[in-house]
């Protein structure tokens, strides 16, 4: 080898070291403005955390049911908040933003307990013990814990429990259904098991997820790509695809506990279906009767009467489901 030769590949080899070194730095700003990008945002979005008081507004409700339904993150309807499993390109699934809120201290998390939830600071967790508990691969370094993208467990969460509200608004004579509070859940394959097992994480109050639910993105429609909504319109919207095992009842009790075959079971869900629905369309009824003009005839008749429209608010307030 000639010392020209020498001479070329050394001069290539330079080039080429200094073409990864730049490379790497141009990821790494971009890493940067990325991250000073979602750190700028998210206190932002904090101070726009709702003021009402939903569960107040829910107890002076004249009719209010509380409603425990489980969302398969493998059906189809509900695959949008699965994806992308690993963050990528700026996108995350609803799970990582969850992850990453808990380790930002900037939602609070609490115990999931079997039966009820306590959202008090009794039974609030803190991020350390929750990937220890898990097996969630971490590095501390001063105190502060570090978890990379390819270790938060997305793809273990293959689903939720939700808890929702539905009731009749006082203010606005109308039919609510608004979300309360959302439980991740984590599958994983034991030794011993023949399936994989549910492991609840802890429950987080819908509120608090809100002002960053309303700017996460969703693709709502695989074959429209284009078709975009919000995480916060998907639960708002009711798109999900949610099986009922719970409702409020004195007893707390799952459907599960009061049925003993799966017809059974099924045909309980069907039948709290229904009885959703029927009211929900008995208040769409009464809110077009009482927001249609009354005719000239039915004005002088109502005066000959009176009291046809107490009367109807009075069959309203007694109904019983």
């Amino acid at each position: 080898m000639t010392t020209r030769t020498i001479i070329i590949l050394l001069v290539l080899l330079g080039q080429m070291t200094t073409l990864n070194a730049q490379t790497t730095a141009r990821e790494r700003i971009e890493q940067r403005r990325q991250q000073a990008q979602q750190s700028s945002v998210i206190p932002a979005i904090r101070g726009e955390q709702p003021s009402v008081n939903r569960e107040e507004e829910i107890a002076n409700a004249r009719w209010s049911r509380i409603i425990y339904r489980y969302i398969d993150l493998t059906k189809e309807a509900n695959t949008p908040l699965y994806h992308p499993v690993t963050p990528t390109a700026g996108q995350r699934n609803l799970f990582a933003m969850i992850f990453r809120l808990l380790q930002e201290d900037r939602i609070r998390a609490y115990e999931y307990l079997d039966g009820r939830e306590e959202f008090t600071e009794a039974y609030r967790i803190d991020f350390s013990g929750l990937v220890d508990r898990f097996g969630i691969y971490h590095e501390s370094e001063n105190g502060t814990i570090r978890v990379s993208d390819a270790d938060i467990p997305s793809n273990e969460v293959m689903g939720y429990y939700l808890k929702e509200a539905y009731y009749f608004d006082n203010a606005t004579s109308s039919f609510r259904v608004i979300p309360l509070a959302l439980c991740p859940i984590l599958f994983r394959q034991e030794e011993v098991a023949l399936a994989d097992t549910r492991y609840p994480l802890f429950w987080i109050a819908y509120s608090e997820l809100e002002p960053y639910t309303r700017r996460m993105p969703l693709m709502a429609s695989s074959l429209n790509n284009s078709n975009t909504t919000s995480v916060d319109d998907f639960f708002r919207k009711r798109s999900y695809d949610g099986e009922i095992y719970k409702t409020g009842t004195p007893g707390n009790r799952a459907i599960s506990q009061y049925t003993s075959t799966p017809e059974e079971m099924k045909a309980e869900q069907q039948k709290i279906e229904q009885e959703l629905l029927d009211f929900e369309q008995l208040i769409r009824r009464e809110g077009e009767t009482f927001s249609s003009p009354p005719r000239e005839a039915n004005r002088r008749s109502n005066r000959k009467s009176g009291g046809s429209s107490s009367a109807a608010s009075q069959t309203m307030r007694n109904r019983r489901y």
